[in-house]
């Protein structure tokens, strides 16, 4: 089904107002290499401040130039993610810092070994396409860390990996070794990007230097790059929707200008995790329906635009797996299907992206699939319409063994997986389970059963190599 926010003149109306932002009130890059890049292309640039005031013609050229008809390759070919606009798929959601442990159903720091684990997880379900590493390995350096979690993530899933963790230049250097390591070489990795890389502005209208310099080594490797803004409306981002919108699109843009200065017609995905900021609790509100209207505004931009988009949705405050965890995600989700958006973020974190519930996970699985169920809509022709079927089967006929029937049914119905529509009485001789028991059962048996083919095992020996190399190095020389 088609569902659009805004006309062609709200379209233009909010991008013209992103190119007078851009022009006129600039934004903050923290970065030399990068305010550079931007003065030799002609805009104005204060060093002292940090700030460049982009020219609209810029913006607009760096739109034309970049690379937007992208697949997101996967080490295992058949999780090739196409982004084509025909598409919804789905990500895990990224760099929570703990973990609901599984065994004790304690919070505790997120590991090495639970990357690991939640990768295995992800592979087996069938909505996460794109693996968006759901934790950090906080048992590893801070200095180190983002190398060791693509490395993890990598050797974890067979399907496409994108990280959000890229803060510096030498960082990226690294990554890029990681990535060519596995995909044969760097021509290997330009042609069959099997990683891809987010990078959060600071709202509103600030870009860390680190984090744009690092995005730049990676679109030079042809590495598919996303700003990916975060307004918070009302504190970071004007209170009103399309306020904040024009800032996250402000944001991106420049983000993109110097992504294709640096590196011309490099591939390029729009990125929006926008959300309200809740006024009561003085914290952000990432399940809220506004996350849900900012990410499907954003994705008719980024269409409008010609670009794939990469947007939060199926977002909770909730603390355990729950009513409020399932309502939230569903709201915070459903807008982005309606909207067409390319990719949606968001399966298996709680407590607004900060920690990992397996259980969850599973559940949100669930959840994408009836969002997709309800956006595909009802098709309406001959075979759907099934006239000569109903004309056969007559008043008072059944429709149960007909051909038809098993030929349509996987695809138009949801088929459930851990939804309980048995009666009350089978419910009651099976243990009362509940939904989480039933996705808790299911995560048991993937950990179990489910095997993910390993990295061959002289790429395994170049990732631990590479890690060591760049330990070495980070330490000697820092991250600048």
């Amino acid at each position: 089904m088609a569902f659009r926010m805004f006309d062609e003149n709200d379209l233009k109306s909010l991008h013209w107002g992103t190119l007078d932002v851009l022009e006129n009130s600039g934004i903050k890059v923290f970065s030399k290499e990068c305010l550079k890049l931007l003065e030799d292309a002609g805009s104005t640039v204060n060093y002292k401040e940090s700030s460049a005031k982009i020219p609209g013609h810029l913006v607009e050229e760096a739109i034309r130039k970049a690379k937007k008809n992208i697949t997101l390759h996967a080490r295992n070919p058949k999780y090739d993610v196409v982004l084509d606009g025909r598409r919804v798929y789905c990500t895990t959601d990224g760099n929570g810092t703990s973990v609901m442990d599984f065994k004790t159903g304690k919070r505790r720091m997120s590991t090495s070994e639970d990357l690991a684990m939640v990768g295995k997880v992800a592979n087996a379900l069938d909505s996460a396409h794109v693996f968006w590493p759901c934790v950090s390995c906080q048992d590893i350096p801070d200095y180190l860390r983002h190398v060791v979690d693509l490395k993890v993530a990598l050797s974890s899933i067979e399907k496409h990996v994108q990280v959000e963790t890229t803060s510096h230049r030498r960082e990226a250097k690294w990554l890029v070794e990681i990535g060519s390591a596995l995909a044969g070489d760097e021509k290997a990795l330009r042609r069959r990007p099997i990683f891809s890389s987010m990078h959060c502005p600071f709202s509103p209208l600030q870009l860390d230097g680190g984090s744009t310099e690092g995005a730049l080594v990676l679109a030079r490797a042809g590495v598919p790059i996303s700003f990916y803004g975060m307004p918070q409306a009302g504190i970071t981002g004007p209170v009103t929707l399309a306020g904040s919108i024009i800032v996250n699109n402000a944001e991106v843009l420049a983000g993109l200008t110097m992504a294709q200065l640096a590196a011309p017609g490099s591939p390029f995905i729009y990125g929006t995790g926008g959300a309200a900021f809740d006024m009561r609790t003085m914290t952000w509100a990432g399940g809220g329906p506004e996350r849900a209207l900012i990410s499907a505004g954003a994705g008719e931009i980024a269409h409008h635009y010609g670009f794939s988009i990469l947007c939060g949705g199926i977002v909770t405050s909730a603390k355990t797996p729950g009513p409020q965890a399932c309502y939230e995600k569903m709201s915070s989700g459903l807008p982005q299907f309606y909207t067409g958006c390319d990719m949606v973020a968001g399966l298996g974190l709680l407590d607004d992206v900060t920690m990992l519930s397996y259980e969850q996970m599973v559940i949100d699985n669930e959840m994408v699939k009836i969002m997709a169920r309800l956006a595909a809509g009802v098709a309406v022709d001959d075979d759907h319409m099934a006239i000569d079927l109903i004309k056969k089967v007559g008043p008072g006929g059944s429709f149960l063994g007909e051909r038809h029937t098993m030929q349509w049914l996987n695809k138009e119905h949801f088929m459930t997986e851990i939804t309980d529509r048995r009666t009350g009485e089978a419910w009651e001789a099976d243990g009362r389970k509940s939904v989480i028991d039933r996705a808790r059962e299911k995560v048991q048996k993937i950990l179990k059963e489910h095997q993910v083919q390993p990295v061959p095992s002289e790429v395994a020996k170049d990732f631990e190599s590479i890690v060591k190399r760049a330990d070495k190095d980070i330490k000697e020389n820092g991250l600048d």
